[in-house]
C-alpha cells in the first residue's frame, strides 16, 4: 500500500525559495570581505527627501490604525524611514533591528522628529519576549531573509493591538544584481515572487489579510564608487571588479518597482 506524501505547506515553500536563492557557501568562503552588512549612513533617515515621495500604501494603512499619540512597533527599524514617517502621529516608537549602527542612526533621526523610541537590539522572534504590545506593528523589506515565517508573524500579531503592516518588494529586492551574477560567477538566479510567496503563507495562517500594490517610478541613481563599492560586497568580490560592475550600473535602465502592502488584525 503506498501513501501519497504530505503536499508542501506555503511556509515551506518559503522556506525552499530561501534556500535555492542562498548564495553559495563556497563563494561567501572565497569573498575577500566578510558577509556585508547594511550599512548604516546609506539607510538613514531623510525627512526632506520622504516628503517628495508619493504617499505609499503601507503608510496609509498604519496611521489609518494608529491613535495620536499611539505606539508603534518597528520590526528591522533599520534607519527609521518606515516608521519615522508615522512620527507626527506616534507618541511612542519602538525599534527592533540586529545592527547597533542602525539603531543608534533610528535614534537619531527619532530624537530630531521629536518623538519618543525605545530600542531592541536582536531580531524577532527571539527579540519578541522583550517587546510589549502597541497600537500597530510594521515591517518594511526585513522580511526576505526570515526562514521561519509563521513565527515571525505570529510574534508581530502577538503584539499589535490595532494593525499588522508589511511592506515588500514584489521581486527579490537583489533581483537587479541577477545579471552580474551570471557575468561574475556564472549563476542564473532563480526568479521569486517574494511578495506572491508572502501573502500565500498569511493566508495559509487563516489571518484576514489585505493588500495593495503600487508601482513607484524609475528613478535614475548616480553610480559612484560608494554604488559601486556596495555592489561588489553584494557579490562578494573584490575591487578588481569594479570595472564590470560599473559599466553593468552605468548601462542599465531605470526601471519602476512594485511594492506591496499586506495588513491584517492585531491579537495583542
Amino acid at each position: 500500500m503506498t501513501t501519497d506524501a504530505p503536499a508542501a505547506r506555503p511556509a515551506d515553500d518559503w522556506r525552499e525559495a530561501l534556500r535555492t536563492t542562498a548564495v553559495p557557501q563556497e563563494i561567501i568562503d572565497a569573498a575577500p570581505d566578510p558577509e556585508p552588512t547594511l550599512e548604516p549612513e546609506r539607510f538613514r533617515w531623510n525627512p526632506e527627501e520622504d516628503a517628495r515621495q508619493p504617499i505609499r500604501p503601507s503608510r496609509r494603512r498604519a496611521l489609518e490604525a494608529l491613535p495620536d499619540g499611539g505606539s508603534v512597533l518597528d520590526v528591522g527599524v533599520g534607519g527609521g524611514a518606515s516608521s519615522l514617517g508615522l512620527a507626527h502621529q506616534a507618541g511612542l516608537i519602538v525599534g527592533v533591528d540586529p545592527l547597533p549602527g542602525m539603531l543608534a542612526s533610528f535614534e537619531a533621526s527619532a530624537a530630531a522628529a521629536g518623538v519618543a523610541t525605545q530600542t531592541v537590539l536582536g531580531t524577532s522572534p527571539e527579540a519578541a519576549d522583550e517587546v510589549g504590545a502597541t497600537d500597530i506593528a510594521i515591517c518594511h523589506h526585513a522580511i526576505y531573509r526570515v526562514v521561519e515565517i509563521e513565527d515571525f508573524v505570529t510574534a508581530m500579531t502577538k503584539r499589535a493591538r490595532n494593525r499588522v503592516v508589511v511592506e515588500l518588494s514584489a521581486r527579490s529586492p537583489l533581483a537587479a544584481f541577477d545579471p552580474l551574477w551570471k557575468l561574475i560567477h556564472g549563476i542564473e538566479r532563480p526568479e521569486w515572487s517574494v511578495a506572491d510567496e508572502a501573502h500565500t503563507v498569511l493566508v495559509a495562517m487563516g489571518l484576514a489579510v489585505e493588500r495593495e500594490d503600487m508601482i513607484l517610478p524609475a528613478r535614475v541613481q548616480e553610480v559612484t564608487q560608494k554604488l559601486v563599492a556596495f555592489t561588489r560586497k553584494r557579490l562578494f568580490v573584490g575591487p578588481e571588479r569594479d570595472a564590470e560592475i560599473e559599466a553593468y550600473l552605468r548601462a542599465r535602465e531605470p526601471q519602476e518597482h512594485r511594492v506591496v502592502a499586506l495588513w491584517w488584525p492585531g491579537a495583542a
